[in-house]
């Protein structure tokens, strides 16, 4: 086993296996010989092979010697693993061995002259991945940004990927800390009862992609929301599309798009057990077994168990997401493959929520000032809870009877129960009474939903004349409806209420269990909001006879059909179109330019001037330039973008404060609009925009150097507000500058005492700002409030060694914010009056054993 263990989407130790350590392929046509695009420079024989093996998804073992001071000529074209291996080899004087289990290894060609002595096989020598270190790879093809399997430096738009060995080894505590790993990805807690522990807004390009429709689970449409939490054991890698995707996805916010890959079953055998801890008390592990079911590799598995209990840096805070997936894959030969999954998450949480508010009553003697508590203070109670259950299922097809002609079909279901009761300080402002008792209340809210889509695509190569297409033409459809009840609420300040929380006394606090999980659970489901979506798209990459520029055309429909609980149905359609145009300027660099557009449906309870629902959509719009460069013979990628997106239709209020009653609503009971009064009225005339340049390397940067090393600048604007203070400004709660570096340095190696690496890495944003205020503040100089800017340190160290009988041990070590910075969440910080603390120091340990 090298030491890297491959797996079916990193497999990036492209030379370094080995004997024994696959499982049989069918003989003669093994399940990865898939044809696929390959555009290789000429360059060192060993990059090359190493490369091929990466993309293709295939194991070439080799001895180094062999290799060394050989250059391989151009791969361009496409084939199978080991057409691509054979065209690498042509002059080199080796040759490609595939065995009747269709492993594929590199030996001395045979000396031309029959008397001559037979040449000698070398072993396959293992070299342990010292000069690839398979997670940093950055050029896996993906299928998410254009729906066909390309490598993203052949990709016209930007797509970002982080596998799921470089977030743990990165030390990534929540989902969300492994999105702001993406430089211009912001996360922000928002006023929700479940608590940012479970559900945080995301931003991308200046754009939420939190809602429902911008969540992709192996590149197939799903409703959950990626602002959920989750943990990411079951998770392969993650994806992350800039720009808008309603051409395949239907109705999306134009900033990106997210995708989760759950890890798939494995030709070759492999068993994981992961422990961990930390300083804070946490612990957990993960169990993670794939391989053959048959000794032709015709069935193959994957079973993925996990749990983990996270203690938050606030007393009596913690979360506790739980896992169990399995997959099974039927693969009987080279052309056709099929997968199922499933997955159960159960995650539960004590909310976390404003660590300290500040006190705006001008008789109380804290007046101005936050609560004098630690902050480490909790102001709940002891079985507050927050509970998310989901169960995903999921099915996959690919037939590939021919070039021309291919097939990929897919299906998901999901459901989800949600509940959560959370006790809240009330009437925050007004702080504690003399004795330092302070008022609170319960919120408790219970939900349901199911959803289901699929998708069938169709695509293929064909030549006509001098030029060749990659044409593909798709429909997908999907169904989502969600259930929940009214939030039941109680104070000692509202009597007659049915629950009195009682106060909590800041100096000494007494907590207790308040049973009112059975009266949430009591409070009766409303009427059910559903959503309809289809889509149908048309999309052609024309490869010009200079056989250096490509040309994209594509097309998409999209129909959302939505009913909330009990109110008016709507129906929005529209066509999406995108195009792009790539030039590959050098051998190994590809410049590019696309344009592509999105919508999503406002809100459906907005009214207009005449007391008539608002149906037009709010739509997306943006324009990209870029250049991708391959670098030290593929083994990194070098992206640069630049971008523009704007965002229209926007709703405004169309009345003036206190004028809302002036026109009577179309009939009692109508859905609250603008201001959820229910007779207000709206215009939709508002315009945002959004630009900024990317840039991102990563990959092996050297033979004892990788990193993912990433900046950001976005510049934000309200172009089109009827607020005369935001109008020409920046959007709230968008830094202009985010920075995010990960090193992973090797110290030392040897067969005696293993492999010594160490981490390094830097998230950092410059200040960022909420919403601006009115005229008279704007007077008083106080027209917003900035959170500064700030930059977080990480420190990690790495051991590892090979065990006898094949097993790999490897001990880690994290220190996240290892200078211990005091920071503030992006959305509530010390400038305002409520207060979210940036985590702590904390200290991570791991143990992981792979056989």
């Amino acid at each position: 086993m090298s030491l890297f263990p491959l797996r079916p989407l990193a497999a990036a130790v492209a030379l370094s296996l080995s004997p024994g350590l696959f499982a049989a392929e069918p003989p003669g046509a093994p399940a990865s010989a898939a044809v696929q695009a390959y555009a290789i420079p000429a360059g060192p024989l060993g990059d090359t092979l190493s490369r091929i093996a990466r993309e293709g998804r295939r194991n070439i073992a080799a001895d180094p010697a062999l290799l060394r001071g050989r250059v391989a000529p151009a791969v361009q074209g496409r084939y199978s693993p080991e057409e691509a291996a054979r065209r690498a080899l042509d002059g080199s004087g080796l040759e490609l061995v595939v065995t009747p289990g269709g492993e594929l290894s590199v030996r001395q060609a045979a000396a031309p002259v029959s008397t001559a002595p037979p040449a000698a096989e070398l072993a396959p020598v293992a070299v342990a991945g010292a000069a690839m270190p398979g997670p940093y790879v950055a050029d896996l093809p993906s299928s998410v940004a254009a729906k066909v399997d390309l490598p993203p430096r052949l990709t016209p738009f930007t797509v970002n990927q982080v596998t799921e060995e470089v977030i743990r080894e990165r030390g990534d505590t929540s989902i969300f800390e492994s999105f702001e790993r993406f430089a211009g990805v912001t996360t922000a807690s928002d006023n929700g009862d479940i608590g940012q522990g479970m559900s945080r807004s995301i931003s991308v390009r200046g754009f939420s992609v939190s809602g429902a429709g911008q969540l992709l689970i192996n590149g197939q449409r799903s409703y959950g929301s990626a602002s959920a939490a989750r943990g990411s054991d079951s998770l392969e890698a993650i994806e992350l599309l800039r720009g808008p995707a309603a051409l395949y996805y239907g109705a999306a916010e134009p900033g990106g798009i997210i995708n989760y890959s759950y890890k798939r079953p494995r030709a070759e055998a492999q068993y994981v057990v992961l422990g961990r801890t930390d300083s804070k008390g946490s612990y957990g592990g993960m169990v993670d077994m794939a391989g053959p079911l048959d000794k032709e590799g015709v069935w193959r598995y994957r079973a993925v168990g996990s749990y983990q209990h996270t203690r938050d840096d606030q007393e009596h805070v913690w979360s506790e997401p739980k896992s169990a997936l399995a997959a099974l894959s039927f693969v009987p030969n080279a052309r056709f493959d099929t997968t199922l999954t499933y997955e159960r998450l159960k995650i539960d949480s004590v909310p976390e929520q404003e660590n300290n508010m500040r006190i705006t009553r001008a008789g109380s003697p804290y007046y101005g000032q936050f609560y004098p508590v630690p902050r480490d203070f909790f102001w709940g109670s002891l079985n507050d809870r927050a509970s998310r259950d989901t169960d995903t299922l999921l099915w996959d097809m690919s037939w590939r009877p021919s070039e021309a002609f291919r097939v990929k079909a897919n299906f998901n279901y999901q459901h989800y129960t949600q509940w959560w009761q959370n006790t809240r300080v009330n009437s925050a402002g007004n702080g504690p009474d003399a004795a330092g008792n302070v008022s609170r209340y319960v919120s408790g809210r219970q939900s349901d939903g199911n959803s289901y889509s699929g998708g069938l695509d169709f695509s293929g190569t064909v030549p006509t004349g001098p030029l060749r297409h990659d044409w593909l033409v798709g429909v997908g459809f999907g169904h989502t409806e969600s259930r929940s009840s009214g939030r039941a609420v109680a104070a000692e300040t509202r009597p007659g209420q049915p629950y009195d929380v009682g106060p909590l006394n800041i100096f000494d606090p007494d907590y207790r269990d308040w049973p009112y999980r059975d009266r949430i659970w009591a409070d009766p489901l409303g009427l059910p909001t559903q959503r309809d979506d289809r889509n149908l798209y048309f999309q052609d990459l024309v490869h010009l006879p200079d056989g250096r520029t490509r040309l994209m055309m594509a097309m998409g429909w999209s129909q959302i059909y939505s009913r909330p609980g009990g109110g008016e149905a709507s129906k929005v359609d529209k066509w999406s179109p995108r195009v792009a145009v790539m030039r590959d300027v050098t051998a190994t660099g590809t410049v590019y330019a696309s344009y592509g557009e999105s919508f999503s449906p406002n809100a459906l309870n907005l009214l207009d001037m005449s007391g008539n629902y608002i149906t037009t959509p709010q739509e997306g719009r943006q324009f990209e330039v870029g250049y991708k460069q391959d670098l030290f013979g593929g083994r990194a990628m070098l992206t640069t973008a630049l971008f523009r997106i704007d965002k229209k239709n926007m709703p405004m209020p169309a009345q003036e404060d206190g004028q809302c009653d002036e026109l009577a609503a179309p009939a009692p009971g109508t859905p609250g609009s603008y201001d959820g009064s229910g007779d207000c009225r709206v215009s939709i005339n508002g315009l945002q925009r959004s630009q900024g340049i990317e840039l991102e390397l990563t990959g092996a940067l050297t033979d004892w150097w990788s990193a993912q090393l990433a900046y950001a600048y976005l510049d934000t604007e309200y172009v089109r507000t009827d607020d005369p203070w935001a109008a020409g400004r920046s959007m709230a709660f968008m830094p202009r500058h985010s920075l995010s570096l990960w090193n992973k340095f090797r110290l030392h190696q040897s067969d005696a005492y293993g492999r010594f690496d160490m981490g390094l890495g830097l998230r950092a944003w410059s200040k960022s700002h909420n919403a601006w205020r009115s005229a008279a503040a704007h007077m008083r100089g106080t027209d917003t409030d900035w959170n500064p800017g700030y930059g977080i340190v990480d420190l990690a160290f790495f051991w590892e060694k090979r065990l006898a009988g094949g097993k790999n041990l490897k001990l880690s070590m994290n220190i996240n914010n290892l200078f211990d910075k005091t920071y503030y969440d992006r959305n509530r910080f010390a400038a305002g009056n409520t207060i979210v603390w940036g985590n702590e120091r904390r200290v991570l340990f791991a143990a992981r054993l792979a056989f």
